[in-house]
Formats: C-alpha cells, structure tokens, sequence
C-alpha cells in the first residue's frame, strides 16, 4: 500500500517500529530528526528496548530535538552501573558507598552471584522523571501517539505487549538484558527485554492499525566466521538465530525500512558514550530515504494539519501512598512503612512536582538499606495513588577490593555487611585488609529514633602502618611500624543528607615499634622493639559535611571536617631500649617526653574544608584549608616546639582523595611524613578530565608549622614549606588509580622528586 491510500478516503496512518539494540537505538533519534523536519505526522509506535525507550518518549510528544538534549544529558556511567552520585547517599554510608570492587549478597551465609549486574536505581529515576507528566495515563492508546512496548515473560516464555500501564515501568521492562539489568514485575509477571520474543515489532504496529509502516532497524546480525573466533560473539550467536530469522520475517512487512546494521557495524551495543556519532550516522542513513520520505508528508498534507504536543503534567494532589515490595504486593511491616516515611516526608492532599519525590526517594535510598527503591501512579477513581516500591536486598553482603601503593603494601581487603541484624534499622559491618601489616574494622550502628537520623554506634579500629615520619628516619635507617588499636563509642545526628554533627568517647593505645632489618630477621634477633607506647580516652566533638558527587576524582561539591578532640587520662608505658639499642634509644628519646615535658591534658582542634568547583564538564578547581592546633593542660602558651603526645600531633603528606580528615594532603610528601603541633595547609589543585575517565591535575601545596593556635602570628616565608607537581589518575574497574609525581621546597636538604603509585580501593 501506498502512503497516499487510505480506507474510505481518510489520511493513511503511518506507523513506526523500532527495533532493538542498545546503543546502537540512538540512531533512532537522527532517523526521527529527519521525520520531524519533514512535518511527516507518526500515528502509531511499536518498539522494544532502545526502540521502547525513544519510541515511548516520542509517542509522550517530545521532539526529536527534545530526545536528541536528553541523550547528551545523561550520565551514561550511571545508567550502565550501579552507583548513584555520591551526594545521594547519606552521611552514614558515605565512607562505604563504592569502595569496593565486587559486592555479591550473601544467601545462607555464602556470597553468591547476583541475578543481575545493574539494578538500574539511576535508570529508574531518569524514566520517572522524563515521563513524570503522562503519570496519569495507565492507557498507551491515549498517550499523543498510541504506543505498545514489549516485554518477555522470563519465567513462562512468551512475547508480552505492554499496551496499558504506568509507562516508565513498561519502558524500564523492555531494556531488562536478562543478567545485565535486573527483571521488573509487572501484574504478577517477571519481565525481561522483548528482544528475546521480538525484536523487530512490525506486526504488533500493523495490528494497531497502521496503513503504512516505517521500520528502523538496529537489531541482530549474524557474524561472519572470523568474528566468531571470538567466544562472546560466538555465545551471542548461538542465541540470535531464532531473532535474526523473525526479523526477516518483519522487515518483510514494512513499507519503508531504514536498517542501520551495515553503518553501525563498527559500534556495539553498550557504545552510549559514542552517543553523537550514532545520533549522526541515523540522520545520514534516514537521509538516504528522501525521496520516499518526502512523499509521505506530501500526502499528509493533502489533509487536515495535526500537530503532537509534550502531555502536560497535572497537578493533583496525592490522595493515597502505599508500600510495596518489589512484586508490587503491599508491604505489611510497620517498622518499614515508617522507616519510608521519615526519609521520603511526603504527605496525602498535597501537589507534589517530580522534583520533590525525587528528592524524597533519593533520601531513602540513600540510607542503602534497600537495593532499589522507585515508585509508580495509579488511578482507580479514589483519586491519584503513589505506589513506593522497595525492593529489600539480602540481610548480608560480601565485598572485596585490591589494591597497592608504593608506600604501604599490596593488599586484599575484605568486608561482611549485615543490616537489620540482632536490632531492625541496624547495620553492622567487618572489614579486614589482608596484607603484609593487618588492617581491621568492626562497627555497629542504630537509628535509635522516629525519625531516623539520631544514632548509636560502636566502632573498634586496629591499624598497622609503616610510619613515614621524617624524623625517625634522621634519628636513624629503621623501618617503624605505627600500631592504633582504639573502640569507639559515638552519638550521631544527621541534619541533612550531607551533614552530621557527632560526639564520640574513645579509648586509644598507639605504638610504635622498630621493624627488623635483613640481619636481625636471619639471625631472628629477639628485643624490645616498642619505642613508644600511649594509651588514652578522648572525648570528640565533630561537624562532617560531603556533598561531593563522586568520592574519586569529584568535579564539585565540598568535604568540610571540624572537630574539637579533649584528650584525658594519658599514659606513657614506653620501656627503655636496651642499653647496647642506640638507635632505639635515639628514637625512644624523639618521641617520649622528659618529666617536665609531659603535657597532661591536651585539647585539639581542626579545620580541614575542601571546595571543589567545576568550570565547564572536564575542568574544575579543587581548594583545600588546613589549620589544626593543640592545647595542653600545662603549658599555658603553646608553640611549635611543645610536646604533645602522638595521636595528637597533625601529620601532613600524600595526594590519596581519601585521606585521614587530621592529615592534610601535600604533593611531594608522602603520606603523614611531616608532623606538626600546630599546623596550617593549602592545597589547590586544577583537575583536567582529558579523556573519559582519565584525569590530570597539578597541584600546588603550602604548610606552615606554626608558633601558636593562631596561623597567621609570626609567619615569614621561612617557615613556609612548598610542593608542587603533577598527577594522573584513572578511574578504572578495580578502583581508583593515581600516579604522581611531586618536589619540595624548605624541607628537605636536597629536596628530591617523588613518585607515588596508588592502584584499587583501600582500607
């Protein structure tokens, strides 16, 4: 049939289906430029997965143009993982969130692998809030362009035609890639990607009513015999020929067809960042097709002019919020409907825009007490109803990371999580670093109020890191081990999602211990290797803020810690080196005080602020204050040469995004390798995101070792210490990577350049 031929004289309906295939579905928009430049009039949409997700927007009323802002706008890391920005997870999680290589649930107490790769927590809220305005209509017939989406029932077999429904969750559906993205229930079904049952849907389009049917086509090939060589190819193939051949047989029945295969043989299906060259390539292809394109809308015009408008978002009031699982079946624990409600604060009879849910399901799910948490409208005549889905995730999780660096050692780190353990609202975790020097963590925490943001939590800490501290090395060539054993027990208070004020008791015992050299390990010399040892308790005030967006490599946001640390009930228990140990005398003498030395109690406090500003989408300046001081309980005027004790002297060095808040980075000094009583920091920075994930920034950094608490008495250019250099970073699959390469100036006697290397996620 002729686009100009119609039943009875009336315009023909132009239908359009659109196949499957990933990324390579971008070139649907340039395929829709073209359409839309030419006035020509869609009455009826079918597609499946990428073809769902640009035919569902469209058949909404956005444009091609409107399609082609929201492809370059979206993250695209973010769709094709697991993670959501940093600064929407709460201030509790933080330090956890994404620091970790793989994380498997854990079922009868075995990690085992996750039905899928990506839950699409982020891909949820974009399909939400891009379709937020057609919330109300459950009928795709009434949509501007009537649409059917498909769907595969993975449990029973069988192609599913999602016609009727809320529309984000049909289009979320078709993108499912069984073991990729997670199954979406829809009424009592479990439903994957429509590209198993059909790709190509021209059929389901022609049912609809469609006179005449433009076909675009991304979808299946089979390779050639040299592709196969490889396995994943040759995996896939073995799956694709009942596609391919029901392809065929769909393309047979379009009018028009626009296959994309032969000029997207270059990209796969996963290229989305490839985002501007496919969009390119779909308008040079649809292009090609002028001629009959032209045609088309030359008969349309031949009729009266139609015109599709975006659906206008209503603005009714929320008459009713239920909870549901992720099923779709009421949730009947009341601890949990509360639990939702003190994070989402959303209340029945008001107009909420989707700005405002947005912000309420991100709250929730940024406590990571859930694995997913989205919502979806219906309306059953009682009034507008909000369904919040949340799908629990198992009581137990197993991560590990890798990880290196040339200062500490290479290492294995390892981490149990459980939540609503012993107590509901509850996490506990373990954490230990399997390396040359173990590392352990345990800590359990409590929301002990109505509202969620009030905790208790119970914290023990053992560390075992090779010390940098330059002044051992002048006392003489040892390697020193810095030991931290220290429980915790603190009260947190959450005023936002990106801020806590905290108040800790604490008892700490550090050490230090000699390491032994070649000789001594062969002949397996036996010593007292402790030259030094303290133990205290520690009252500690603190104000923490992150809104960062990402925890490496951050583009904007700030990191601000303040903290007002009172040290009491100090105990030196150091025993004297052996009289023939000069160099464990020398060191004993460093770091312990002389009788009239010892300081009693000692107040600290410190300000580290970290600001990060974007300039455009690859550059951003990152600034950082440092001022940090010490005040004992015996001597009344503070300076740069008092004595305090260990853990509460501020050690500056290393370039580590994630550093202690008390130890200020400075390029060119490794981590903690200069120690300071009184200490103020700058460091800036300009950081070049050149090429996707690769970074460089040079950096600049100051320090001065104050005379007293106030940074700026005194100061002369003498007292300044200078770095300056370079680094580059990767953020790659087993975490983040960090090259660099710095030099000092007043510090050192020769001021030599240092290289640093830093590979995975550390303790």
């Amino acid at each position: 049939m002729n686009a100009q031929e119609g039943p009875s004289g009336k315009r023909p309906k132009i239908g359009l289906a659109l196949s499957g295939g990933g990324a390579k579905g971008l070139a649907y928009i340039g395929l829709l430029r073209v359409i839309d430049s030419l006035g020509i009039k869609i009455d009826y949409i079918s597609g499946t997965s990428a073809g769902g997700i640009f035919g569902g927007l469209y058949a909404m009323g956005y444009s091609a143009d409107s399609l082609k802002k929201i492809a370059m706008n979206i993250n695209w890391h973010r769709v094709l993982s697991n993670t959501v920005p940093l600064n929407k997870i709460n201030i509790e999680e933080k330090d956890e969130y994404n620091n970790y290589f793989i994380e498997f649930p854990i079922v009868n107490g075995k990690p085992t692998l996750p039905s899928a790769l990506i839950e699409g927590q982020y891909m949820s809220e974009v399909l939400n809030m891009l379709t937020y305005p057609a919330r109300k209509i459950n009928d795709f017939d009434k949509l501007p362009i009537p649409v059917v989406i498909t769907s595969s029932d993975i449990v029973n077999g069988g192609l599913v035609l999602q016609r009727k429904g809320y529309l984000p969750m049909a289009i979320r559906a078709t993108l499912a890639i069984p073991a990729v993205f997670s199954p979406v229930y829809i009424d009592g079904k479990l439903l994957v990607d429509g590209g198993l049952d059909r790709n190509f849907p021209v059929q389901e389009v022609k049912d609809m009513g469609a006179d005449f049917i433009i076909g675009g086509y991304t979808g299946f090939r089979l390779f050639t015999e040299k592709e196969i060589a490889n396995p994943m190819k040759l995996i896939y193939q073995t799956h694709a020929f009942k596609s391919v051949e029901d392809s065929k047989k769909q393309m047979a029945m379009t009018n028009l067809l626009v296959d994309f295969t032969k000029a997207l043989v270059d990209f796969t299906t996963a290229d989305f960042f490839e985002y501007k060259k496919i969009i390119a390539i779909g308008e040079k292809e649809a292009r090609k097709y002028l001629p009959e394109l032209i045609k088309i809308a030359e008969d349309q015009r031949k009729y009266p002019a139609e015109h599709i408008q975006l659906v206008k978002s209503p603005e009714d009031p929320i008459k009713h919020i239920r909870y549901q699982n992720d099923r779709g079946e009421d949730i009947k624990n009341p601890i949990i409907e509360h639990f939702a409600e003190s994070y989402l604060k959303l209340d029945t009879g008001k107009v909420y825009n989707v700005n405002a849910i947005s912000d309420g399901i991100t709250n929730l799910f940024g406590t990571r007490f859930f694995d997913k948490v989205y919502y979806t409208f219906e309306d059953k005549g009682q009034g507008e109803t909000l369904n919040i889905r949340l799908k629990e995730g198992k009581a137990g999780t197993f991560k590990a990371a890798l990880h290196y660096d040339t200062e500490q050692s290479a290492g294995i780190l390892v981490n149990y999580t459980y939540r609503n353990i012993f107590l509901r609202k509850s996490r506990l975790l373990a954490t230990v670093d399997l390396a040359e020097r173990v590392k352990v963590r345990a800590d359990y925490y409590k929301f002990i109020n109505n509202d969620n943001n009030l905790w208790l939590k119970g914290t023990f800490t053992y560390l075992n890191l090779q010390s940098n501290d330059i002044l051992y090395r002048y006392a003489n060539d040892n390697n020193y081990l810095d030991n931290t054993l220290k429980v915790d027990l603190s009260l947190g208070y959450r005023l936002n999602r990106s801020s806590a004020f905290l108040l800790t008791l604490s008892r700490e015992t550090e050490a230090v211990k000699r390491g032994k050299n070649v000789l001594e390990q062969f002949l397996d010399v036996s010593m007292n290797r402790t030259v030094y040892k303290q133990t205290n308790e520690a009252i500690t005030f603190a104000f923490n803020q992150n809104n960062q967006n990402e925890a490496y490599f951050s583009k904007r946001g700030n990191l601000l810690n303040v903290q007002m640390k009172y040290f009491f009930d100090n105990k030196l228990t150091t025993k004297l080196p052996e009289s023939n140990d000069e160099a464990g005398q020398a060191i004993y003498n460093y770091l312990n005080p002389t009788p009239d030395q010892i300081p009693g109690n000692v107040l600290r406090f410190f300000l580290n602020e970290t600001f990060i500003q974007p300039i455009n989408r690859r550059i951003s300046v990152r600034t950082n204050v440092f001022w940090g001081f010490n005040l004992t309980g015996k001597n009344k005027k503070e300076t740069s040469e008092t004595y305090v004790y260990l853990n509460n002297r501020f050690q500056v060095g290393g370039t580590d995004d994630r550093q202690n808040p008390a130890q200020p980075g400075f390029i060119g000094l490794r981590k903690g390798e200069l120690a300071g009583v009184n200490i103020s920091a700058f460091n800036l920075s300009v950081q070049y995101n050149f090429i996707d994930k690769l970074y460089l920034a040079p950096q600049v950094s100051i320090v001065s070792n104050n005379a007293n608490a106030n940074p700026f008495q005194g100061i002369s250019s003498d007292q300044l210490a200078w770095g300056y250099g370079v680094k580059i970073g990767y953020l790659s699959i087993i975490g983040p990577i960090n090259f660099s390469l710095g030099k000092t100036s007043n510090i050192f006697e020769r001021d030599p350049l240092r290289a640093y290397l830093s590979i995975g996620h550390k303790f």
